[in-house]
């Protein structure tokens, strides 16, 4: 009789995952890690935010603002194009707008075609780098006071708040 390994479903399934990462490199890693290593950038740079803002009803991932400068920040796992098109749409509402990508998918074409544009290019891997700048947007589609109300607003709300990750630095201090 043959003995069969005892292995529980869990060990398995870990083996199996494991095994299966070091055969393929282009496994998804979802925008919500991205998140979490670019919000703590933001608050080590006390800028403010809230997270899946809408301005004019366009969802921007993150909406941030310092002193009297608005951000934008589209986080892109997967479709890195359709990420460029939102953060150039997202360019019309604020003073600066961002793609963050995973730093695995930043390449030289990516360097190159980003830098024709009016956005800047960021690559998360367990920091933050900031690959390109982007330019000034001289003319805002949304009041730059609404901006600011709309990132204040999450901070006054204290259920949101409550769920939000803690130590949010608030605007202008």
């Amino acid at each position: 009789m043959s003995q069969t390994p005892l292995d529980s479903a869990s060990e398995a399934y870990t083996r199996r995952w494991a095994e299966a990462l070091e055969n393929d490199e282009s496994y998804y890693v979802p925008e919500k890690y991205q998140l979490g290593i670019v919000t703590d950038y933001l608050d080590r740079h006390e800028i403010s935010y809230t997270t899946e803002g809408d301005i004019f009803c366009y969802p921007i991932d993150i909406v941030a603002a310092k002193r009297d400068t608005t951000l934008a920040i589209e986080l892109k796992s997967r479709n890195v194009g359709k990420g460029i098109e939102q953060a150039c749409r997202n360019a019309d509402y604020v003073d600066y707008s961002f793609l963050s990508v995973w730093e695995s998918n930043v390449t030289e074409t990516l360097i190159d075609r980003v830098a024709d544009l009016d956005i800047g290019l960021i690559g998360v891997d367990d920091r933050v780098r900031i690959y390109s700048p982007p330019s000034k947007n001289s003319q805002q589609l949304c009041k730059r006071s609404s901006v600011f109300e709309l990132i204040d607003d999450v901070r006054s709300d204290p259920p949101v708040q409550q769920s939000q990750r803690q130590g949010h630095h608030r605007l202008l201090d």
